[in-house]
């Protein structure tokens, strides 16, 4: 009988979270102690397990963390981070943000980063919550006046005949100056801090084999998201799996607790959460800072 301890990871369905885990989830790095089991599910659907506690370790939408901080932590890897970019609004024809009040816009879900962004760039808009890779489609037909693209989606949208109205991490980091901390990865606070640790620096491990054996890792990681058809896996890897996922830099810290004050201003948190980070241990994090900044 395994003395290992079971540990859940859920993460998106999509090419860079996948991209985290694959030395883990493949074999091709050891989990000493530990026993792990993956599940993969739409990020709305994740940030609702969160609340329930369904996962140790799992991807949520960033603004969904204030709901969550009673229950679970920050992991300083396996942030997906904008700089300059985000979730995308798009429509049939282009428009402006100003001529979309009253419009119906699809959203992945409230709390999504992309919904409050949609919210908080245009307030008067009408939200529909869709799964995110449903909402082109709606687009397309009519059924929606525009809709917010996440994941893949905001690569993919192109081929569906649609066309970018506004990146809507644009135009946070436009109105902000900040980098847009678009999904976290949670640990559950009531591992305590030493196997929280063991975990970030096993999730980190795997995210550096990845990066180190970029060809197989996004060969295996493509087959999520849009796969192979879709084209945009390798371009979507790189840009929300790179070094700001290895460890969260403090621009992208300040960028989260600006962003907390937003959610709560908006309505959407009751507090503003403190955000309590783990960051692995102090070996790896010197190790890991000093390649980054090699």
């Amino acid at each position: 009988m395994s003395s290992n301890k079971s540990i859940s990871i859920a993460y998106t369905p999509d090419s860079d979270d996948a991209f985290y885990y694959y030395a883990l989830q493949t074999g091709k790095l050891a989990s000493p102690g530990y026993d792990l089991s993956f599940t993969s599910d739409h990020i709305i659907a994740l940030n609702r397990a969160a609340r329930a506690g369904l996962f140790d370790v799992t991807a949520v939408s960033s603004v969904a963390y204030p709901a969550l901080a009673a229950d679970y932590r920050i992991l300083s890897v396996g942030t997906s981070v904008g700089r300059g970019y985000g979730p995308v609004l798009v429509g049939k024809k282009p428009l402006t943000l100003e001529e979309l009040c009253g419009k119906r816009v699809g959203v992945a879900g409230i709390p999504t980063t992309g919904g409050l962004l949609m919210k908080w760039a245009r307030p008067e808009v009408e939200i529909v919550e869709m799964q995110f890779d449903k909402i082109a489609d709606a687009v397309v037909s009519g059924e929606l006046d525009a809709g917010v693209m996440i994941h893949e989606e905001l690569l993919f949208f192109g081929q569906k005949g649609l066309v970018k109205i506004a990146d809507l991490g644009a135009v946070w980091t436009t109105r902000t100056g900040l980098p847009l901390p678009v999904g976290l990865n949670l640990v559950r606070r009531d591992f305590g801090r030493d196997r929280s640790n063991e975990l970030c620096d096993l999730i980190r491990q795997s995210l550096l084999y990845a990066l180190d054996h970029d060809d197989e890792a996004v060969a295996w990681a493509c087959q999520f998201g849009r796969g192979e058809e879709g084209g945009c896996g390798k371009q979507h890897i790189s840009m929300f799996a790179n070094e700001d996922s290895v460890l969260l830099p403090q621009d992208v810290r300040d960028a989260l607790a600006y962003m907390m004050q937003v959610v709560h201003a908006m309505g959407i948190a009751a507090t503003i959460p403190e955000l309590d980070f783990v960051d692995g241990s102090q070996q790896m994090v010197k190790q890991v800072t000093r390649a980054l900044a090699a």
